[in-house]
């Protein structure tokens, strides 16, 4: 059997049905060694059996497209989210695009969202960079992760003015632009009305924060109902701070930060949270990665309301446990502080070309059927992702939905979280964040301390 570093990243295949591998053997010829199991981190669609040579060895692989004898295949390597990874309408975009491009072959790697700048980082380190890859091409860019794409957008016709404004902030780093926008979301209110006014006395208004408060306090739902969750998501977390009015960061056009952790309306979004939790409003905070609970809680009839995107929607109506009907469910605007600005923070992500990318125009073409409009229609019917593209946006199915069309309207007030392209800072607020709403340290003076840990980056960072 061939050592597994003689094959390479041809090792690495997952989704063929068979792997065979031989190798020259002086004594017999070629010796067929059994079949080995392909690693989990990468997919690749496959057609029909081809021979690859690849360092003195020949790889069989069940179902790859052909290829023609003594050529080496394209291989366009791609890192998306897992959820995206594993979504029908990204497999039958590829699909179509291998059809149409003989030779290429799309290798398609899931990987958490939040890891993905690691794993696009490492690509690059070892100077093996993917081609292209999923996640917020602002930051991405602003961490070297990306290259810049003015050029290819000129030359497929893209306009800034297509896209929602947020979606361009998302992929734009010092004036340039390093993606396309792929999906776009808000943070908002999901609430229960059938069950919040059984529970209530008097009609509750929620557009503002004390009336959010009222009603949460007038709640008579028993030893096992709650009004809504606690996220220690610092996404989750920042609608509320932008809603009552904060901010963590702004940053000028040259990408220099301005951090502002310890503004006192972020303190008071934080100590809102906390108080939640502290009265029984909300079971104990949970993390971002048992964000599923949350939403059967909510369809179950546990917790009242629930702040999320679009994308918890279709789980809402799939989920066993739903015992609501969709006409029982408002989509709102999160409590302001201010109903006539409101304010809340923007979702979604985008698609970027990796630094030192061997394939730059054909990850490009795949990016631009990504993001095509048929596609964007069936990731809303089958996803619960809102598209980019205004067009889109005036298709029917959003004016005979109520709900996406709850959606769409916080999308002019939504707002990019520019925290994340500082991820040393994120992080330092991510703990911060944590330690609040757990109650080992108060908002003030945990807030207070990542402020001084940016300011001390800040200032070895030569800002």
């Amino acid at each position: 059997m061939a050592d597994r570093s003689d094959r390479g990243g041809l090792a690495n295949l997952r989704g063929c049905t068979d792997v065979s591998v031989h190798v020259d053997a002086p004594s017999t010829g070629l010796a067929e060694g059994p079949p080995e199991p392909c690693l989990p981190e990468v997919a690749v669609r496959c057609a029909p059996w081809i021979a690859l040579a690849v360092a003195g060895a020949v790889l069989t692989v069940s179902g790859c497209s052909a290829v023609a004898a003594g050529q080496s295949p394209t291989v366009l390597r791609v890192v998306l989210a897992d959820d995206w990874a594993s979504a029908p309408v990204v497999s039958d975009v590829i699909s179509d695009f291998e059809a149409e491009h003989p030779g290429v072959t799309v290798a398609v790697q899931a990987a958490p969202f939040s890891q993905v700048p690691e794993v696009v980082g490492g690509g690059i380190d070892l100077g093996e960079p993917h081609d292209l890859a999923h996640w917020h091409a602002f930051a991405a860019a602003a961490a070297d992760l990306a290259e810049p794409l003015d050029d290819l957008w000129d030359a497929a016709g893209l306009q800034d003015d297509e896209f929602l404004p947020g979606a361009v902030s998302g992929v734009t780093w010092g004036e340039q632009r390093y993606g396309v926008p792929l999906d776009t979301n808000a943070l908002v209110l999901m609430v229960n009305d059938q069950l919040l006014h059984e529970n209530l006395d008097h009609e509750p208004s929620l557009a503002t924060i004390e009336g959010f408060r009222d009603a949460v306090d007038g709640l008579s739902l028993g030893d096992d109902g709650y009004a809504l969750a606690v996220s220690s998501s610092s996404w989750v977390a920042y609608g509320w701070i932008v809603a009552h009015g904060g901010s963590l960061v702004s940053v000028d056009g040259s990408g220099a930060p301005t951090f502002t952790f310890d503004d006192p309306a972020t303190l008071d979004a934080l100590e809102l949270l906390t108080a939640l939790v502290r009265e029984e409003h909300a079971p104990r905070p949970f993390a971002p990665d048992l964000a599923g609970e949350t939403v059967q809680a909510f369809s179950s009839g546990t917790n009242v309301m629930h702040t999320s995107g679009s994308w918890d929607l279709p789980r809402t109506w799939r989920t066993s446990a739903t015992s609501i009907a969709s006409t029982d469910v408002s989509v709102r605007p999160l409590p302001q502080t201010d109903p006539d600005r409101p304010r809340t923070v923007l979702g979604g992500s985008s698609l970027f070309v990796p630094e030192g990318a061997e394939h730059r125009d054909l990850a490009f073409e795949l990016m631009l059927r990504l993001t095509a409009d048929e596609v964007a229609l069936r990731l809303v019917a089958e996803e619960g992702r809102l598209p980019v593209r205004t067009r889109v946006l005036a298709d029917e199915v959003f004016t005979t939905s109520p709900d996406l069309a709850a959606f769409v309207q916080q999308l002019d007030h939504a707002e990019v979280m520019e925290l994340i392209a500082f991820p040393e800072v994120a992080a330092a607020f991510r703990e911060g964040l944590e330690a609040v709403l757990s109650e080992r340290r108060s908002a003030e003076d945990a807030m207070g301390e990542v402020q001084r840990y940016a300011d001390d980056w800040l200032a070895e960072a030569g800002g």
